[in-house]
Parts: structure tokens; C-alpha cells; sequence
């Protein structure tokens, strides 16, 4: 039976630490927002020995949380680190395997379309289409369900052999590499829930057309903003400015 993980806000997740360092919060958070045993958590330790005793050494356990066959799985792990582009696994997956796996995991809220605010082009039969463009299709993009089902999709199923053969220091290893990487598409996600909050609003999400992308976007009759988000002092490329 596939486990569904329920999806909880900072606020809310805050409530179960036992500390008020905002950094150290947004760690766990990242990581276990969507596990189910968030009053086994250590706040004493940091956010990898955590990840070891209870995800690396509990991993067959774990693993349960998310029964399900060979090619979600794989379909998942990529989604986890690529662009989230809805057909971005098609080069991947075959076409129509692809396309079933996803409508389960969307059925079994596993993952989220989150729907491409770009408008469709008018055809016009008088006028040619460039050739970039006749292949270009508009797309939804994947929003995983909770953070932990991404952490898991993303770091521990592809090391799976290696933790199955207890070398937690190297997967942590693994983590630790690309760690700040996988948490600032949390960071972005915090963002728009701060938004959302701030201005008593629901629904701000990213944009992206084929020649821009925007970390952060809304619009409705009274307020629009659009920004972009940066984890751990990185610079806005020139090209978004």
C-alpha cells in the first residue's frame, strides 16, 4: 500500500522544534516536512545525524512509505532533480509509459501539476513558424507533494545500493555535495507561502515561457508582483534583470 505523506506549512512544522534558530528550522524543514514521525526528531543534533539514524538506518522502513514499481520510482528521482517540466522525463522514459506512470502519481497525489501560465500562440496558416518553434511545446511543471517525498526521490532511492550496505558516510557525503542545491527549490517554495501570507492570497507560483523563467508570479485584479528567489547569497543572473 503506497502511504500518502500530508503536506504541513513552516508555521506549523516550526511547532514541533524545539528551537528558534530560523536556519536550523528551514534545514528540518527542507528534509522532513511530510515525514510522519516528526516527534523522533533530534534538535539537539544537526540535520544530517538525523538523516542518518532516521532515514539511512531505518531505510527499509522507510522505503515502504513508498510502494511503488520500478519506473515511478525512476520517473520520480528525475523529476526530483531536473527542470520538473511535465514531459521532461519522456527523454528518459518511453512516451506512453511515461505518460501513464505520471497520471498515477498525480491520481495518488504523490506530485502536483503546477499549470504554465504562458498563452498559446495563434496559428496562423499564412505565416511560417521559425523552426525553433515548431517543436516547442507548452508545459506543466511537477510540484511534489511534501519535501520529504523529494528528499527521498532525490537522494536516497538513487543510493539505495549504498545505503542497503550501511555506507551512510558516503551518502552523506552524497547529501552534503548537493544539499544547498536541492533546498533552494524549498527556499522558493517558502517564499511564495510567505507571499501568500503576507498579501492574503493563494496561488502564487512560478513562470516560465520559452525564453524567461521567474522564480515567483502572481496576478489578480488588485495586485500583481513577480520576483525572483536566491538561497544562500547567490546573485540574479543579468539575463532575469
Amino acid at each position: 500500500m503506497l502511504l500518502k505523506r500530508k503536506n504541513i506549512n513552516f508555521n506549523h512544522f516550526a511547532k514541533f522544534c524545539n528551537t528558534s534558530a530560523l536556519a536550523k528550522i528551514f534545514d528540518f524543514y527542507s528534509v522532513f516536512e511530510g515525514f510522519e514521525s516528526l516527534d523522533s526528531l533530534n534538535f539537539e543534533e544537526d540535520v544530517f545525524e538525523n538523516i542518518e539514524y532516521l532515514l539511512l538506518k531505518n531505510y527499509l522502513h522507510i522505503k515502504d512509505y513508498f510502494k511503488l514499481d520500478e519506473t515511478a520510482s525512476y520517473a520520480l528521482s528525475l523529476l526530483a532533480k531536473n527542470n520538473r517540466k511535465r514531459f521532461s522525463i519522456n527523454r528518459k522514459i518511453q512516451h506512453f509509459k511515461a505518460l501513464s506512470t505520471l497520471k498515477y502519481l498525480l491520481r495518488a497525489g504523490i506530485i502536483k501539476l503546477e499549470h504554465s501560465k504562458e498563452a498559446k500562440r495563434i496559428k496562423d496558416k499564412r505565416q511560417k513558424l521559425k523552426k525553433e518553434l515548431r517543436s516547442y511545446v507548452i508545459q506543466d511543471k511537477i510540484i511534489f507533494a511534501n519535501h520529504f517525498t523529494r528528499f527521498f526521490f532525490y537522494f536516497l532511492k538513487p543510493n539505495e545500493k549504498l545505503i542497503l550496505q550501511n555506507r551512510y558516510e558516503e551518502v552523506l557525503g552524497l547529501i552534503k555535495e548537493k544539499f544547498e542545491l536541492y533546498q533552494s527549490f524549498c527556499f522558493e517554495q517558502l517564499s511564495r507561502e510567505l507571499l501568500e501570507k503576507k498579501f492574503q492570497v493563494s496561488g502564487v507560483q512560478s513562470y516560465w515561457d520559452k525564453n524567461l523563467e521567474l522564480d515567483l508570479y502572481y496576478k489578480d485584479d488588485e495586485i500583481s508582483f513577480i520576483g525572483e528567489v536566491k538561497f544562500k547569497n547567490k546573485k540574479i543572473c543579468r539575463n532575469i534583470l
